[in-house]
């Protein structure tokens, strides 16, 4: 048989096998992080991409820079409120860098902060059509209810 050295005890172990001493053990998510892990959240989350052509819409709207977004992003956070997490119009594709600020905003103005965000799509979300005058088309029927304005 062909042994190795765990890198973090240096015990010998075989090949092909992971150190019963360092091994590390993964929490299942609780909760409503349980959520991020279903096919609807990935189908969802793949929809808004590509709603958006994958454009960062803070950035775009609020620096006018093209980013790529690698986020995308709860308006209303699902630790607030459960029953927003697959609203459509709820989210938003952001980099993480303007994920890290807009939830630094949320610090300290998060009802205006989540406001901006609702106004950036409602007048213009998209990816080129603002800079090529595409016309967004239709809302997702999901977006047309008014989210509850809530003060937190």
């Amino acid at each position: 048989m062909i042994y190795k050295r765990c890198p973090q005890c240096r015990k010998r172990i075989p090949t092909g096998t992971s150190c019963p001493d360092c091994r590390r053990e993964y929490r299942k998510p609780e909760g409503i992080y349980r959520q991020y892990h279903t096919q609807r959240w990935r189908d969802l989350r793949a929809a808004v991409m590509a709603k958006y052509d994958g454009i960062d819409q803070w950035a775009l709207h609020k620096h006018g820079r093209i980013e790529y977004a690698q986020t995308v992003h709860h308006i209303v956070p699902s630790s607030d409120d459960e029953g927003q997490f697959f609203v459509f119009c709820n989210l938003v594709p952001v980099s993480r860098a303007s994920h890290d600020e807009i939830h630094a905003l949320y610090r300290t103005d998060k009802a205006g902060t989540q406001e901006l965000l609702r106004k950036i799509l409602r007048d213009g979300g998209g990816g080129y059509e603002k800079f090529w005058g595409i016309s967004p088309g239709p809302l997702p029927l999901l977006c047309l209810h008014k989210i509850p304005n809530k003060n937190f």
